[in-house]
């Protein structure tokens, strides 16, 4: 064993596969941490702005239910079973309900889940390359649009990329480490991995086998594996991991089924029940990936060349570690390339690889290693950027003529004009540096531009509150509709969408049964109490029982009629959602 560490050394001064950079100490851990405190600070001013959107409303409500009802190991939504996802977030959320009150604020677990993914990306950086470009891929992780929006909302994906960020930080550790000290890294690897297995299940393992495997098996054969200590990874895992999922397993029949096959096997393949979710076209997917990675996908490319050189059996340990982080982030993408079922938000974990590579494409820029058809590219691309600010600007409240729902957004068209001189001056500045070829002076550009422009996009989500948020709806309920008359939600497949009605009106809702509705095995014993039917709803409508309707949230209808049989009152219609009922309008 001593041997091979000796012979890890001397690989690591010699450059090639194993190479260890003298420099992986290098670097100040008190910028790493101001700078991701710094940019916590920054994602949790104003968190109660907006409402919790429809996507986080499902997390809320069931943290909401756990907390009242004091039933840690049961996640309940609406006052039914919801085993469809571990209970990491439920439990947080529940936490800081407890501790703030029943509000947005809850969003400060994915804050503190950036924080820690920000932490460990820069330590990575630095031990892959130097502190300069540890730091450097931190900051462009805290700017990339998607990574900070991520920060701010109230979903698992955020601990899932620290947690799979933190196991990859680990790992390399371990590889340097004497045996001893091996050991604890390993540990902290598998804990990491256990932790995002609470909080998304097999995704966290499965991304970050990717990278670890494959350099596992290029630097040390199939004997590689041993030294990964699978024994002490199953019983680190099995540790943190098993006591929920036994626990829940006892006490509900049918959860162990549908959380390993048809949560995850079958939801790969497309072939759940319920369908409530429809993949995303692979293209989509990756144009959503390079979205949420502005503005430095950009310089990904750059690090290309180096990443190459990286698969030489001889290579630099810089060559070698930015084919270890290509491997990371096309793994990933890859990887739910191959799922029918993938959704864009998937890609996240790839975002901390995105943010190395740029950090090592601006690091090139600066050098100017760089000829000239790529400066040629930056020059198009920030020309690009300033005539789209320049469109913005002419066209102003014209550019959203027309679109169904700018009457209902009347705040929203006077962001094109900040947004507009903001594209345009980043694209001026970006452009000149670009046919000047000032490398620093364009990465300066960019970021000076991104920043600002994340807050606008911030800005612009709390005032799109009423089309993608149920408070708007909620405090129509609230204000409209008597506390013993039922509310009777038109619940598609998804049907855990109404997450962010219940939350927001504290109420039970009552279910109109989506059609050919096919339960998860663990409901399958109470679906007949879980929903009403469509006839029963019909007959007690009609007969003038007290009823309010509330549409599905995810289909635009033009008009209410056809919706509930007439007569029916409209009481309000908030974006695609109408509450209706069939109480006639008082004298």
């Amino acid at each position: 064993m001593a041997a091979r560490e000796e012979d890890a050394t001397e690989r690591g001064r010699a450059g090639g596969i194993g190479a260890v950079p003298v420099t992986a100490t290098a670097g100040s851990w008190g910028r790493t941490l101001a700078l991701a405190l710094g940019a916590g600070a920054l994602y949790a001013y104003r968190l109660d702005v907006p409402a919790f959107f429809d996507n986080e409303g499902r997390y809320a409500a069931v943290g909401r239910e756990m907390l009242l009802s004091r039933d840690w190991i049961t996640p309940h939504l609406d006052a039914t079973l919801f085993l469809n996802k571990p209970p990491l977030l439920y439990w947080l959320t529940a936490g800081l309900f407890g501790l703030g009150g029943l509000n947005e604020w809850a969003r400060l677990t994915s804050v503190a889940a950036a924080v820690v993914t920000l932490i460990a990306v820069s330590r990575l950086g630095a031990l892959l390359y130097d502190g300069a470009t540890g730091l450097l891929a931190g900051v462009m992780l805290a700017s990339s649009l998607g990574f900070g929006l991520e920060a701010r909302t109230l979903r698992p994906d955020g601990i899932l990329v620290a947690t799979v960020t933190l196991a990859v930080l680990c790992w390399w550790h371990a590889e340097q480490a004497d045996p001893a000290r091996r050991t604890r890294w390993l540990i902290g690897l598998y804990a990491a991995l256990g932790i995002g297995v609470l909080a998304k299940g097999l995704p966290p393992v499965i991304v970050t086998a990717l990278p670890v495997g494959v350099a596992t098996l290029r630097r040390h054969g199939v004997r590689g594996i041993a030294r990964l200590r699978p024994g002490l990874g199953l019983a680190v895992m099995g540790a943190i991991v098993l006591p929920w999922h036994v626990a829940v397993s006892l006490r509900h029949a049918g959860f162990a089924w549908d959380y390993v096959v048809n949560q995850h096997l079958l939801f790969f393949l497309d072939k759940k029940l319920p369908r409530d979710s429809e993949g995303d076209p692979l293209r989509f997917f990756w144009l959503a990936f390079c979205l949420r990675a502005l503005p430095w996908i950009v310089l990904v490319p750059l690090a290309a060349r180096e990443g190459g050189a990286g698969v030489r059996v001889r290579c630099s340990s810089a060559e070698d570690a930015t084919f270890f982080v290509w491997v990371w982030m096309l793994g990933v993408l890859g990887f739910f390339s191959l799922a029918p079922s993938r959704l864009e938000h998937y890609a996240l974990p790839a975002l901390p690889a995105a943010a190395l590579l740029a950090a090592r494409g601006a690091i090139r820029l600066a050098r100017g290693d760089v000829g000239r058809g790529p400066w040629l590219a930056f020059a198009v691309l920030a020309l690009g950027l300033a005539v789209g600010g320049g469109l913005f600007l002419g066209l102003r409240e014209r550019l959203f003529a027309g679109a169904h729902w700018v009457t209902q957004l009347p705040d929203l068209p006077p962001l094109i004009l900040p947004a507009g001189v903001l594209l345009l001056v980043t694209g001026i500045l970006a452009t000149a540096a670009a046919v000047m070829r000032r490398g620093g002076a364009f990465v300066a550009a960019v970021a000076a531009g991104a920043v600002p422009m994340l807050a606008i996009i911030v800005v612009a989500q709390a005032r799109t509150e009423v089309l993608f948020s149920w408070r708007p709806m909620a405090q129509a309920v609230l204000q409209k509709v008597p506390p013993t008359t039922e509310v009777v939600f038109e619940a598609p497949e998804e049907y855990q969408i109404v997450g962010g009605l219940t939350f927001y009106t504290g109420r039970r809702i009552t279910l109109l049964e989506p059609p050919a509705f096919v339960p998860p095995t663990y409901l399958q014993q109470l679906a007949g109490d879980m929903f009403l039917h469509r006839a029963d709803f019909t007959r007690r409508w009609q007969s003038g029982e007290p009823l309010v309707f509330v549409s599905d949230s995810q289909q635009r209808r033009e008009t209410a009629d056809g919706l509930v049989p007439p007569p029916f009152r409209i009481l309000a219609h908030l974006g695609d959602r109408w509450l209706l009922t069939n109480v006639p309008a008082a004298d």
